[in-house]
């Protein structure tokens, strides 16, 4: 009996215990919530002063950090979560006003307030003017890249960058800038103005309304008092790092890019330019970017681009980017459309700890004539118009360290099944194999044109030339001319790895096949696409044998530049030395070829006494020493060569006095 009284007993004071506890738990949440709400309430009634004096604070910090007058004429709240900000401006101490704003509203989540978030659900924009003014070395926006201290607060974010891998950087800049993204957005009179130097450019956006997180409105651009009218649509979904953007004239007349007829002298215009991007984190820790950026009926113009207008029917690419801890990589799944040509290219970029560059390129076979077809009109225009039969196929493969140059992989290869050239379009590419009129130019002017063949009284065959002069051009420029195809990888991965060595364009890695195209059909085309189109060029030549090796070198030896307005062996012969091509010694021959890279420096070469420099000893060595492993020369040339040579001809006069060398002489050891 007394057993089951002590249980009970026990049993009743554990329910007694867990009953004052249940009403001290009880209590413990009333009075916290008390307080919670308390202090939001007293928050609320006081919320007007507080955030006026954080304002008021932030805008004085502001300004003494920026050297900036920005001001608020008036904060009020609407409602429990939304506020309104009245007459913003902003500019520099000294300078014309960068932003003007009548009227911006706000308003955030609720709940998200409650957790110390900040997420705008609603934003409004009136009457904003954001107004760029430069004049001279004056203007009134770089101040605010000029800040007198950096904050700890922004030490800390810099710091949290450099210590963080990139594929959780890129995360946490997407989340921040989607989170910021409010779920409705009404913009109302909306104006951005550049005056630079006496340019006005001024572009309006009279309403924007992102609703149901989708947008349309028109823009309003003036330029040199002439308007035009673009669309955009696009949709916005924070909630799935989503953004789509499509741009396009509504006048039927393409959009034409402001600033660059001014700025650049060019023009870049399309119909229309579209593009998207959706982010997301993968399970493995790498930030996935997907998306699609497309234009079309693009139009360029530009003397640096081409000699005439580039149009691009349509191009696009859908896109998957990686981002790593340490590297950035376009994804071999990506799609690129360009015209008729559909490729998947693979880009690897890793900036730490050690600067890694990729790029890989494969496409099996396709129908030629769709390359040729699918060249924007207006780049490559010797190409335009050519008709051709069969197949191709393309295989780039390509790694630099650039911290480790000698490890360079270059592999370039374009194969040809049943290929032939069924017409030729603008250009003839068979007219070396005739007697032709050659035109040099100089900066895009024609300087002279002669005839290149036998009516020419300064034309000299393969076989009238010196032999030390062929051989010496062949070891100092190209020394497999007659086994290759136009091209010499190796020459090229040695051309980077010297550029990447000495920081500069040092050497170009170009055969002589590629120098004869780029004089022959070439020369005043001085454009961005011109060695991707001497590259082609060069390709149809050599793989389809519409010039023979021995006439291709014919024709560079006596259309090459060796001295000012001297072209051809035989001119630079009798301009150097007065007599014929034909007769030179192993000692002019060499001093001829040292020419070919700079032919205008020629005087460079030379002492006040008509002497050549010490310098070029070196050169005499290093190319006498290779032709004589060839066997072009005998023991009794080597050891007779001596680096003199006798200028007798016209060049005589010419030669003046001077201590300085080139920067880049050292191209004639190379």
């Amino acid at each position: 009996m007394n057993h089951k009284i002590i249980n009970f007993l026990k049993i009743s004071a554990q329910k007694i215990i867990a009953l004052i506890q249940r009403i001290i738990l009880r209590k413990t949440i009333i009075i916290v919530l008390s307080i919670f709400i308390g202090f939001v309430i007293l928050l609320f009634v006081f919320r007007q002063p507080i955030v006026k004096a954080i304002i008021n604070h932030k805008l004085n910090s502001f300004n003494a950090a920026y050297q900036a007058d920005l001001q608020i004429g008036d904060f009020s709240f609407k409602g429990i979560t939304a506020a309104e900000i009245s007459n913003i401006s902003l500019k520099p101490i000294k300078g014309d006003t960068l932003l003007k704003i009548e009227s911006l509203y706000a308003k955030v989540s609720f709940w998200n307030l409650l957790i110390f978030k900040v997420n705008l659900t609603d934003f409004k924009l009136q009457n904003a003017r954001f107004s760029i003014v430069k004049t001279d070395s004056l203007d009134n926006y770089s101040f605010l890249l000029k800040r007198n201290s950096v904050s700890k607060d922004n030490e800390g974010i810099q710091n949290i960058t450099k210590e963080s891998d990139y594929a959780s950087a890129v995360q946490r800049l997407l989340n921040a800038v989607f989170y910021k993204i409010p779920s409705n957005i009404e913009i109302l009179n909306f104006e951005i103005s550049s005056f630079t130097d006496g340019h006005l450019i001024t572009m309006k956006l009279p309403e924007l309304k992102l609703i149901e997180h989708q947008f349309n409105s028109m823009i309003e651009i003036t330029e040199n008092n002439k308007t035009s009218h673009w669309s955009t649509e696009g949709v916005i979904k924070p909630a799935e790092n989503l953004i789509k953007i499509k741009v396009y004239a509504s006048d039927n007349l393409k959009v034409k890019l402001p600033f660059t007829e001014y700025k650049w002298k060019g023009l870049i215009a399309f119909d229309t330019i579209s593009f998207s991007f959706n982010g997301n984190r993968s399970e493995d820790g790498i930030t996935i970017i997907n998306g699609v950026a497309s234009v079309n009926g693009l139009l360029i113009n530009h003397s640096r681009v081409s000699v005439s207008d580039v149009f691009l029917n349509n191009a696009s690419i859908e896109y998957q980017l990686n981002v790593g801890e340490d590297y950035f990589e376009l994804d071999s799944n990506s799609v690129a459309v360009f015209n008729k040509l559909i490729l998947h290219p693979y880009f690897y970029y890793r900036p730490n700890p050690c600067r890694q560059i990729a790029l890989k390129l494969h496409k099996e076979k396709f129908p030629a004539q769709d390359l040729f077809e699918s060249l924007p009109k207006g780049l490559f225009i010797n190409l335009e118009g050519i008709q051709t039969k069969g197949e191709l196929a393309y295989n780039l493969d390509f790694f630099v360290d650039i911290d480790n140059p000698d490890s360079i992989i270059f592999e370039s290869d374009l194969k040809r099944y049943n290929f032939s050239i069924l017409k030729n379009g603008a250009t003839n590419f068979s007219k070396m194999n005739e007697a032709f009129l050659y035109t040099a130019f100089e900066k895009g002017e024609a300087v002279r044109s002669f005839i290149v063949g036998s009516e020419n009284p300064n034309f000299r065959r393969l076989d009238e030339i010196s032999p030390y002069l062929k051989n010496a051009v062949l070891t100092s420029e190209d020394g497999a001319f007659f086994w290759h195809r136009g091209f010499l990888p190796e020459s090229f991965k040695e051309s980077i790895t010297k550029n990447i060595k000495t920081n500069r364009f040092a050497r170009g890695g170009s055969t002589i096949s590629m120098q004869l195209v780029k004089n022959v059909f070439l020369n005043r085309n001085k454009t961005i696409a011109r060695k991707l189109e001497e590259a082609l060029i060069v390709w149809l030549i050599e793989n389809n044998g519409l010039t023979s090796k021995e006439r291709m070198f014919e024709v560079y030896l006596n259309i090459i530049e060796w001295g000012p307005m001297v072209y051809g062996a035989n001119e630079a012969s009798h301009f150097y030395f007065s007599k014929d091509a034909s007769k030179l010694t192993l000692a002019e021959a060499l001093f001829l070829t040292s020419m070919i890279p700079h032919p205008k420096w020629f005087s460079y070469s030379f002492d006040g006494k008509g002497n050549l420099k010490p310098y070029l000893a070196d050169y005499y060595s290093f190319v006498s020493k290779r032709m004589l492993k060839k066997e072009m020369i005998t023991q009794e040339d080597f050891d007779k060569l001596l680096p003199q040579i006798d200028v007798k001809g016209p060049a005589k006069s010419l030669i003046i006095r001077t201590d300085s060398i080139p920067a880049n002489i050292d191209l004639l050891i190379e």
